[in-house]
């Protein structure tokens, strides 16, 4: 076993060592890069993206899994309070 720290330890030191300071560099070049603010939607913009399908049945994009295919998870409802 103490054969095998400075064969194992001294990489694994020097990768860990490049690592951090590869982090340090990049958040360095990156300080103050601003994203472009999101845009959130109101009721009082038109919709502008596709339709969007989410439904509790056997339709082929939202089938279950062959795994959880059970009696009591096939269809089903949702509520909400809106």
């Amino acid at each position: 076993m103490e054969d095998l720290i400075v064969p194992i330890g001294v990489p694994v030191t020097i990768l860990t060592v490049l690592s951090v300071v590869a982090c340090v560099v990049a958040m360095a070049f990156t300080r103050g890069v601003k994203y472009p603010k999101v845009q959130n939607y109101t009721l009082d913009q038109e919709w502008q993206h596709k339709p969007l399908l989410f439904s509790a049945t056997d339709i082929e994009p939202m089938a279950l899994a062959h795994h959880a295919e059970a009696s009591d998870t096939d269809g089903g409802s949702a509520s909400g309070k809106w």
